[in-house]
């Protein structure tokens, strides 16, 4: 008895083996040319930022560029300057050293000590402008406090799904980074505020602040409603 062959795996293996296919080929052809070639490493650039601004999805756009820094020691070299974005699971500071120009860091998903990772990245010359500190336990002020002292030059912050929050914490980072533009606290598992100080807090922080012109602050409760209150008024 035959087996019936099944559409929608065929589709699927036959697009796999496409893509990996158009992958070999655009490996093999950049081999060919950096064998026989010589092109300064502007010229490599252009043609390498195709295979980036090819696709909007973060993963496949670098997974091409994996590829193609296998072919050559300068290949490699360029590939590591064209990389602007990146996340960050394991405890390693190695990264650092190879993807030099980073200007978006995603530490959602870091399993180690944040606030290790984030004083080891503040003794490195880089130009951070977005940090995602999303699913933490808390605000790690010992970390942020060293990343803000040599890294200047945040503008997006990203600490959703923070288990618990303080009032004191959202201060905190108004003065360590006062040239944000974006700030999202949205979801804490816990919101703490003094009640009692909630208008002098919320408008410290709105002051410190100057700058900001996104926020994402998800609980209803008075001390956020003061804060965009008081964000609002700094521009009129």
């Amino acid at each position: 008895m035959k087996r019936k062959r099944n559409p929608l795996t065929s589709k699927s293996t036959m697009a796999m083996a496409s893509s990996s296919s158009s992958i070999q080929t655009r490996s093999k052809t950049i081999r060919m040319l950096s064998e026989g070639v010589y092109l300064p490493d502007e010229c490599w650039e252009l043609v390498l930022k195709f295979l980036i601004y090819d696709t909007d999805d973060d993963h496949r756009r670098y997974f091409h560029l994996k590829s193609v820094s296998i072919v050559s020691k300068q290949l490699l070299s360029i590939t590591n300057r064209l990389r602007s974005s990146l996340t960050i699971y394991n405890p390693t500071c190695q990264l650092f050293r190879r993807f030099s120009n980073i200007v978006s860091l995603n530490l959602s998903s870091y399993y180690g000590d944040i606030n290790e990772i984030l004083i080891q990245i503040s003794h490195f010359p880089l130009k951070i402008t977005s940090l995602n500190l999303s699913n933490q336990l808390k605000i790690p002020a010992k970390g942020l406090r060293a990343f803000s002292k040599n890294i200047i030059t945040l503008t997006s912050l990203i600490c959703s799904n923070i288990a618990t929050l303080y009032d004191t914490d959202i201060l905190f980072i108004a003065r360590c980074f006062p040239f944000l533009e974006e700030l999202d606290l949205s979801n804490p598992t816990e919101f703490k505020f003094d009640r009692n100080s909630a208008f002098l807090s919320a408008r410290a922080v709105s002051l410190a602040l100057s700058r900001i012109r996104k926020v994402n602050f998800s609980p209803h409760n008075i001390f956020f409603h003061l804060l965009v209150f008081y964000l609002f008024k700094n521009f009129i």
